[in-house]
């Protein structure tokens, strides 16, 4: 997928709650989301659309499939 650069301007309210939400994610990703990844999140969210690429989706695990498991007989 093509990218362009959108640069946007933020408080440092806003920046701080950004940093945090990386930190939250990180626990149960294993990895620090950039801050691009969590505004592209949040974007995403905000206009209900989804879009799977794969290198944010690899980079924030947002399409990580769950390990299949035996069922036992």
């Amino acid at each position: 997928m093509a990218r362009n650069q959108l640069n946007v301007r933020v408080t440092p309210q806003i920046e701080t709650v950004i940093d945090a939400k990386r930190i939250e994610l990180a626990k149960t990703l294993g990895t620090i989301p950039t801050r691009s990844d969590v505004v592209r999140l949040a974007l995403e969210a905000y206009l209900g659309i989804r879009f799977d690429e794969p290198r944010s989706a690899e980079k924030v695990g947002a399409v990580k499939k769950p390990a299949k498991t035996r069922r036992q007989r």
